[in-house]
């Protein structure tokens, strides 16, 4: 059964750009914040009758989906990454294993990097 309604729609960018940013990270999570979304068009094409009648309307709301779908995320919407396990690594030498990992993550940048710095434990 189609939709009685139905359109395709077209984005300009065809696949926008999101780009988040590091806000916050723990031994088990790397919370990021939604910063920006390049979306500066959306276009609705009408595949059924019943969407031609309304196109036009339509397409007048969609004028305004960029800016409000900007609006509601950037820099509003978190998210928590959750980590398998604790940064860190394990090393063998010799078949012995040494285990290093990072305690108090704290985020930080370094020459436009995301830097992390902590205190590691060598076990």
């Amino acid at each position: 059964m189609d939709a009685l309604i139905d359109f395709d729609v077209t984005l300009d960018p065809q696949e926008p750009n999101v780009t988040f940013k590091a806000t916050g990270l723990t031994d088990t999570a790397l919370s990021a914040t939604l910063e920006t979304i390049v979306l500066n068009s959306v276009t609705l094409h009408p595949v059924s009758a019943a969407a031609m009648l309304v196109a036009g309307p339509a397409n007048l709301l969609a004028l305004a989906a960029p800016k409000v779908v900007k609006d509601v995320l950037e820099g509003k919407k978190t998210v928590d990454i959750p980590l398998d396990k604790p940064l860190g690594t394990d090393i063998t030498l010799n078949d012995q294993t040494v285990s290093v990992k990072l305690t108090s993550p704290e985020l930080g940048s370094h020459d436009g990097m995301l830097m992390v710095s902590g205190t590691f434990v060598v076990s």
